[in-house]
């Protein structure tokens, strides 16, 4: 039933918004969202909360709160920026890029090993994977497969769309084995794990649960792994700006797969930790990360005065 509702609502927040400008969408989506973060998704709220109170060594609720109500505008600017994929030309998506990894980027692309890109549910991760493929980058990517199928069929269209080639969740095998092999990117999402790939790393100094499919598909490839994100703005929400760490490209296998896969996964988390605690309000993660936040004296911040 909540799986239908939000296929409603979401094809209702097309018809509302598409034919807005995207700033004027963004402060519709923006509204909309924090009537989803009081009212529509409380479940998901109390689970947001808990993670950035972890995140922000915070135990104030005021203060967890006001970034957390931050944290579900800007999913809101998410939301509409998805709802315009169809309209949106290769022109558009190069206009609103910031980068200056290209060598960097370019030196992992054409190693022939293959690219896994590693990266989080944070700030605008598909337009990442858009900015691939308008600059001519053979971009494939994992993407969670949604039960209900009118909406599967909704979000990954739009995905499609956007030029890269989409593999459900659900198909992973030996389409993910070729593409590596062809030398391609293969993105995927770490920070959400099913329960046949999920592994407990350290992040943020405690055991928390993601998945270790980049690492297992990198062991068994040899494909470089390559953690990134993709920063929204902050000082324009129309820029998007990622942000790659090269630095495990000379990680090294022991020969011992559970321990190299343990190993890899930490690490790959780890190379996140400095952007999410920076920009805390642009990790949409809404399932509980960690069975009990670390504590802390009570902080507050110009975010709770901003919020």
């Amino acid at each position: 039933m909540l799986d239908r509702t939000v296929y409603w609502l979401f094809r209702l927040a097309i018809i509302l918004t598409r034919p807005l400008p995207l700033r004027l969408g963004y402060w519709f989506g923006e509204r909309v969202a924090l009537l989803c973060y009081w009212v529509i998704f409380p479940r998901h709220r109390k689970a947001l909360n808990a993670n950035l109170a972890h995140v922000l060594g915070s135990n104030d609720p005021r203060f967890v709160d006001a970034v957390a109500r931050r944290t579900f505008r800007n999913f809101g600017k998410y939301v509409i920026d998805f709802i315009h994929y169809p309209l949106m030309t290769r022109e558009e998506v190069q206009r609103r890029l910031r980068f200056d990894q290209w060598d960097e980027l370019n030196a992992a692309a054409n190693s022939g090993r293959g690219v896994i890109i590693a990266t989080i549910h944070f700030g605008n991760w598909d337009l990442g994977a858009a900015a691939l493929a308008a600059y001519g980058y053979p971009i494939n990517a994992i993407a969670e497969t949604f039960p209900y199928a009118r909406m599967n069929d909704l979000v990954q269209g739009s995905r499609a769309r956007l030029g890269m080639n989409v593999i459900g969740h659900d198909r992973l095998g030996p389409s993910v084995f070729r593409v590596l092999r062809r030398g391609e990117l293969l993105a995927m999402l770490v920070d959400v794990a099913s329960d046949d790939v999920a592994i407990q790393v350290e992040f943020f100094g405690a055991p928390a649960l993601v998945s270790s499919a980049p690492a297992r598909i990198a062991l068994r490839t040899n494909a470089w792994v390559v953690p990134a994100v993709v920063l929204r703005g902050p000082e324009d929400d129309l820029v998007i700006r990622p942000v790659i760490d090269l630095s495990l490209r000379d990680f090294a296998s022991t020969g011992n797969q559970e321990r190299d896969t343990q190993e890899l996964t930490r690490l790959i988390m780890h190379s996140m930790e400095t952007v999410i605690r920076k920009h805390p309000e642009q990790w949409f993660i809404f399932r509980r990360m960690w069975s009990r936040p670390r504590t802390a004296p009570a902080r507050s911040s110009t975010l709770a005065e901003e919020a």
